[in-house]
């Protein structure tokens, strides 16, 4: 009942971890227990005392969400109210493009050139359309051979059913009785993706879309400067 950021840890190997149970119940939820956790997180019903696991599906669709909009999530005001209808428009897109995302160099940081600082509206913000352009010329330079070139549909079309615009709206229905069960989540496109191609716990930076197939192919010792 209490699913943030806060609560999640990555142990040394890259295994999440979740912690504070102060307010996990057994399930089915007794009655008039008290379970509410920080607003940003909260599930409409459980307002309204219902307290069950589609809460959890949603507060774990508002960490994606925070995560991949790279946003403050609302406590409170119009915009906590529309997100509690499933409403997303005052939000960005969650699928990649290159207008939302900032060219990183060979070691995945990210590249200002001295025309910004690290934050997208002081780059992308800009007027200067020469500086935009230098900087994805720059982006394009450093690509690395072992990272993936052509991305799945599900990343770079919010429409794709498997896109995570659409995985999000689904876990954060109005209705907790339409909202996706553990196992659909885990079954989720984008998931299954990522754990057939993931290299170690917990990657860092492997380009924009992962590791490229020959990486996968070729059975290597990986180095904990490249994950």
């Amino acid at each position: 009942m209490d699913l943030k950021p806060a609560n999640i840890f990555i142990d040394f190997e890259g295994t999440l971890k979740i912690g504070d149970f102060g307010l996990a119940t057994s399930w089915p939820a007794p009655p008039h227990i008290e379970g509410e956790g920080d607003r940003e997180y909260i599930a409409p019903e459980v307002l309204h005392g219902r307290l069950d696991k589609p809460a959890d599906i949603f507060a774990l669709g508002m960490i994606m969400l925070e995560i991949a909009g790279n946003i403050i999530l609302p406590d409170q005001g119009s915009s906590w109210q529309r997100l509690r209808h499933g409403d997303l428009s005052d939000l960005p897109s969650l699928t990649w493009s290159s207008e939302s995302t900032l060219p990183r160099d060979e070691s995945g940081d990210i590249i200002t050139s001295g025309f910004g600082s690290r934050q997208s509206d002081s780059i992308f913000g800009s007027d200067d359309e020469n500086n935009i352009g230098q900087l994805r010329r720059v982006a394009c330079r450093v690509r690395r051979s072992h990272d993936l070139v052509n991305p799945p549909r599900f990343m770079i079309d919010p429409e794709d059913d498997g896109a995570l615009d659409k995985v999000v709206e689904w876990m954060i229905s109005e209705n907790p009785d339409k909202r996706p069960v553990i196992e659909q989540v885990y079954q989720f496109q984008g998931i299954q993706w990522v754990q057939h191609r993931r290299r170690s716990g917990a990657t860092i930076y492997e380009g924009n879309w992962g590791p490229s197939d020959d990486v996968l192919n070729h059975v290597q010792d990986v180095d904990m400067t490249d994950v």
